[in-house]
């Protein structure tokens, strides 16, 4: 059974009890907002360079040590001691910091005070937002990396920075855990349990450690993608026969579905204008690359078309921040490879090949991440170098990166 007309569905959505034995989750995990664009638009200059000035205070010498570190690895900046675009100064004291951005004519575009418990934490949270207000685009420094690994004997969701330091294991399910996705503020996974026996997808608030199922309809869930604004779910569901992808609101606990296939759908990807979905569909001759657009309203007629690749067998497909370009998994005759393709048209290039997949965007689209080899890598777009930032557990697979 397919749904060749939108269809609106109400769902009894029932939250789980806390577990036996609670959550304990580290303050990092309770990570902030991403800052939001207010009504004047973030300072954009042809060439940024940024002066770090004098940090006193007892921890004023660690803290300015720290935040060149960060603002030289984020490759935003050039980093002077003169004639800078920016100039940010400020205070360090027992790890706290206050600091002041200022422009080169004088300008304060902000002060700030950090309060988390750690200087580095206070630090990546300055550098994001020395970042955002220079440049309109978001640092990564504060952004985590949500992965699967077996080193546990059972697949479980485990998340880390972006440099793969900081790994903390976030399920504990005696059947695994698979296919999880952060919301873009990070205060939430979602992911696909096997705790029922069969798969469903769950929702796991970070700051309050309660689970959530999404829906209670009979048949499997798996496969889910948070919308750009959090508030909604992108999802392969089963409940009405043949899978579908299905989007499902998680305030009015309604759902609508936006394919219509004979076929096998999965991994949904958001576009960030939360107006269309690519999703990777076999239908008998090798998975390929769809498009949904998503209707405005319920009585709408969802738009379904095949987004041409140049490949014959395509999955895991990824929306770049900005929406003009989408990364995917393409079968190659040396294996899996990493390819990314301007969209809606344009030219391709191979990123990775030799078994490379499940690649996932860095925040400011410069950066992927992807597995190979059972190692997550980070993969410069702009200079190919990459680096692989965590191994040793065991296989990792599924990495995806908060946007």
């Amino acid at each position: 059974m397919t749904c060749t007309r939108l269809l609106l569905i109400v769902f009894t959505v029932w939250l789980t009890q806390p577990v036996a034995q609670a959550l304990d989750l580290p303050a990092w995990l309770r990570l902030p907002k991403l800052p939001q664009s207010s009504s004047k638009e973030p300072v954009k200059l042809p060439s940024k360079s940024v002066r770090v000035g004098d940090f006193t205070g007892g921890t004023g010498t660690s803290a300015r040590r720290s935040l060149l570190a960060e603002l030289t690895d984020s490759r935003e900046f050039t980093l002077t001691d003169s004639g800078a675009d920016f100039l940010v100064t400020g205070s360090s004291t027992g790890g706290r910091v206050m600091a002041k951005l200022e422009r080169a004519d004088g300008k304060v575009l902000f002060e700030r005070t950090y309060a988390a418990p750690g200087l580095d934490e206070n630090l990546r949270a300055l550098s994001d937002d020395i970042i955002f207000s220079a440049t309109g685009k978001p640092g990564q420094a504060t952004s985590r990396i949500v992965f699967v690994s077996n080193k546990s004997g059972t697949k479980q969701v485990y998340v880390c920075d972006s440099h793969g330091r900081d790994v903390q294991q976030v399920t504990h399910h005696t059947h695994g855990a698979v296919s999880p996705t952060l919301s873009p503020d990070g205060s939430a996974i979602a992911y696909t349990s096997y705790r029922s026996g069969f798969p469903v997808v769950q929702v796991l608030d970070l700051g309050l450690g309660w689970e959530r199922t999404v829906t209670d309809t009979p048949g499997s869930s798996f496969g889910a993608a948070f919308a750009p604004d959090g508030q909604r779910l992108a999802l392969v569901m089963s409940f009405i026969g043949n899978p579908e992808i299905f989007v499902t609101d998680l305030a009015s606990n309604t759902a609508a579905c936006i394919s219509d296939t004979v076929g096998a759908p999965s991994s949904p990807s958001w576009h960030p204008d939360g107006k269309q979905i690519i999703f990777a569909d076999d239908r008998g001759q090798g998975p390929r690359l769809y498009i949904a657009e998503v209707p405005a309203t319920n009585n709408a007629e969802a738009r379904l078309y095949l987004w041409r690749t140049g490949y014959s067998f395509c999955t895991d497909p990824e929306f770049s921040p900005d929406g003009k370009q989408v990364a995917f998994v393409a079968r190659q005759s040396d294996g899996a490879a990493i390819v990314v393709k301007d969209y809606p048209s344009g030219k391709s290039s191979v990123v990775q090949t030799g078994g490379a997949q499940h690649p996932s965007w860095s925040p400011n689209g410069r950066y992927l991440c992807y597995t190979q080899h059972g190692a997550l890598y980070v993969h410069d777009l702009h200079t190919g170098l990459r680096n692989a930032i965590l191994g040793g557990y065991s296989t990792i697979s599924e990495p995806r990166w908060m946007r």
